[in-house]
């Protein structure tokens, strides 16, 4: 089975001697490549024989003890649990490394009941106090190979050299590289910052600073076939070093690795708890959220924590259709010999920490399963429910009304506000990690939330934004929908009442949805509509379990043609109405064959008689949808008798131009375009779209 990629830090593993190594081995079985070096085997063979050989379960778990409890919380939970079980803290050997003491006790819990419990304890700790490794992954323009790898592997060295001696990092640094089917696989051990603890040397009481640089193991892992590259790193702030210098080292790229979100958390939004029961992946069980980070606008992040953070959503009607999930942990059965769950933390956009031990691909691909890891993971459609505390950036607002917004900042429906968080504009990805704080007259420091984004300085145009004005947006809306009676003032709650819209001898009474209805609101709305039939508007990207008659709108802001003709089809309406009602967007010219009325660009052509040579010119012109009409057929539709050539044609043509003309000169609309041009001699056709019902 092959170890998780953070498993194979070269410094943790240098950081246990050889002679333990030994025992670790003889109490759990060789790694085949070390059967025959027992005596003479180095920390660059055990590393190659964990990367390569089949381990038996015991040294998995054994390799795993020494990155989940071979730290300082490690140790400290260990200690704890022995104080809390009475276990004399002698009974381990003392004066040794994390590493060293969490695989004594691992070896020793095997034999010893007391110590058994010990590790149970130390383990459940760690694990729910969630200090795990992570990896971050990035997607790559195109997958592609790498070649000359020895090179690569030297200019890596050099350009990790470079950061470090810049960043005061020191100049240690040993790169090793290797290729395996296709998965190239860069080992780099590096120094870090110098630390100079307080400490007491063995065998003299007074007190010194030690001076040291500490060794971080980094991984970076890139599969050609799929073009990924996973950075495992102890440090965060090499995240998105390694990311930028990775694609300049091996395909001169500096934006190889583009830093577009590999992981979004969308389909738990969308999907709730179905999305994690429904994932059919081979080997696990049930899958729990039991923490998330919940970001609404630029001042709510909200933190849940529960045993099922869908149930507790639930139970306190919270909408989960508004902002934005920025991380989420999970709970998952593994279906094997282990009795704990898997912990796997996700946080967008490419941020994934594993608990323990459970291989790498089963949990790629229960993270594939549910759509929360992708190659392409599709970006949500931003709506006023998404967007709801409604405090956003000016692009935010663009992006979702487009021509109109310079119109809604003009009426006040936008106002302008300073914002308190932005998203990274290198990261948008990731969220409103950058909080912003004051460091003098019109400048601003943005502070990152996440180690591996930096924070940057920030202006005040940066923090630029509009709010949006709920009542504001409703008057707007009945304007563009010619509404004049009816409604009700907005009153904090999840809709805006526009009032009534008479269609035909129809009323109807529009309210559209801000936010998640709530249960009730059908109600709510019959009382306040005095006898009209109650239609909700709703963004298309959601959906809502009320009995009420939806419609579901293109576009943020409503057109007046859509609403009608949507609403009176859901409302079971649309056939007793004129077919002017019922016309698609663009349709000029609209003839109803059974009322035998005719409307262009929306006006009733009153003087277009039923069964008149004019009416029916206009209808069989209408029907041919741009088609090319010949005179004679024209002549034969509107009387078989005739026979005078194309006088018929032409007469009923003028006729109808002319009653056409002047009806929308009594309407106050000049109309000074042919919609039935002469096409050749002897052809006519409708020049205008039409509609025929």
């Amino acid at each position: 089975m092959q170890l998780p990629l953070a498993y194979l830090d070269a410094s943790a593993i240098e950081e246990v001697p050889l002679h333990l190594w030994r025992d670790v081995f003889e109490a759990f079985g060789w790694p085949v490549s070390l059967a025959g070096k027992r005596s003479t085997f180095g920390h660059n063979d055990v590393r190659d024989a964990l990367q390569q050989d089949e381990l038996t379960d015991e040294l998995l778990l054994a390799i795993e003890t020494l990155h989940t409890l071979g730290t300082e919380a490690g140790r400290e939970a260990i200690v704890s649990a022995m104080n809390d079980r009475r276990v004399p803290l002698d009974t381990l050997p003392v004066e040794i490394g994390e590493r060293e003491f969490a695989l004594r006790l691992f070896l020793a819990q095997r034999g010893n009941a007391s110590l058994a419990d010990v590790f149970a304890r130390a383990q459940t700790h760690i694990q729910e106090g969630g200090d795990h490794r992570r990896y971050n992954e990035f997607l790559g323009r195109e997958a592609k190979p790498v070649t000359k790898l020895k090179a690569k592997k030297d200019a890596l060295g050099a350009e990790v050299l470079r950061h470090c001696r810049d960043s005061d990092l020191g100049e240690h640094v040993q790169v090793e590289a290797f290729e395996d089917d296709g998965t190239y696989v860069f080992h780099i051990l590096r120094s870090h910052h110098t630390k100079k603890p307080l400490a007491v040397v063995p065998g003299h009481s007074a007190r010194a600073t030690i001076a040291f640089r500490p060794v971080h193991g980094d991984i970076l892992r890139y599969e050609a076939a799929v073009g990924r590259l996973r950075i495992a790193v102890r440090a965060a702030s090499m995240v998105e070093f390694y990311r930028r210098m990775l694609g300049r080292v091996l395909f001169e790229d500096d934006l190889f690795f583009t830093g577009e979100p590999v992981c979004s958390l969308a389909v738990l939004q969308e999907r709730g708890k179905a999305a994690l029961e429904n994932h059919d992946v081979f080997g696990v069980g049930r899958v729990r959220m039991t923490e998330c980070l919940w970001e609404r606008g630029d001042r709510n992040l909200i933190q849940i924590r529960a045993a099922d953070c869908f149930q507790s959503i639930e139970e306190l009607h919270l909408a989960l259709t508004e902002g934005t999930l920025l991380q989420a942990k999970l709970k998952i059965d593994v279906i094997g010999k282990g009795t704990r769950p898997v912990t796997v933390n996700i946080r967008v956009p490419s941020r994934i920490e594993v608990s323990q031990r459970a291989p790498e691909h089963l949990v790629d691909r229960l993270l594939n399963g549910i759509g929360i890891r992708s190659a392409a993971p599709a970006r949500s459609k931003n709506d006023l429910w998404s967007l709801h505390p409604w405090r956003h950036p000016t692009a935010v607002w663009r992006g979702l009304f487009g021509a109109e917004t310079d119109t809604l900042v003009r009426s006040g429906t936008l106002v302008p506000i300073r914002l308190e968080s932005i998203p990274h504009p290198e990261h948008p990805g990731a969220g409103r990690v950058l909080g912003a704080h004051p460091v003098s007259d019109g400048e601003f420091y943005g502070v990152s939330q996440l180690g591996e984004i930096p924070s940057r300085s920030l202006s005040a145009t940066d923090l630029d934004g509009w709010e949006l004005v709920p009542e504001q947006l409703r008057l707007y809306f009945r304007s563009k929908l010619g509404i004049t009676s009816g409604g009700v003032a907005w009153n904090g709650q999840e809709l805006l009442e526009l009032g009534t819209i008479e269609v035909g001898d129809q009323l109807l009474y529009l309210a559209y949805a801000l936010r998640q209805p709530s249960a009730g609101v059908g109600d709510r709305l019959r009382a306040h509509a005095d006898g009209a039939q109650p239609v909700l508007l709703m963004p298309a990207s959601q959906s809502d379990g009320s009995e009420l008659a939806k419609v579901m709108l293109d576009a943020p802001v409503p057109s007046r043609r859509q609403v009608i003709r949507d609403a009176i089809t859901v409302c079971g309406i649309a056939d007793s109405l004129p077919a002017v009602h019922r016309a698609p967007d663009g349709a000029r010219l609209v003839v109803d064959v059974r009322l035998k009325k005719v409307w262009v660009d929306g006006i009733e052509i009153v003087g277009l008689k039923p069964d008149t040579h004019a009416f029916r010119f206009v209808e069989l012109l209408a029907k041919s949808r741009g088609a090319l009409v010949s005179a004679d057929d024209i002549t034969a539709g509107l009387s078989v008798a005739r026979q005078d050539g194309t006088t018929t044609a032409r007469q009923a043509k003028n006729a109808a131009k002319k009653i056409i003309v002047d009806a929308m000169a009594v309407a106050g609309r000049t109309f000074v375009v042919d919609p039935f041009p002469s096409a050749g001699t002897g052809f006519y056709r409708c020049a205008f779209p039409s509609y025929v019902a």
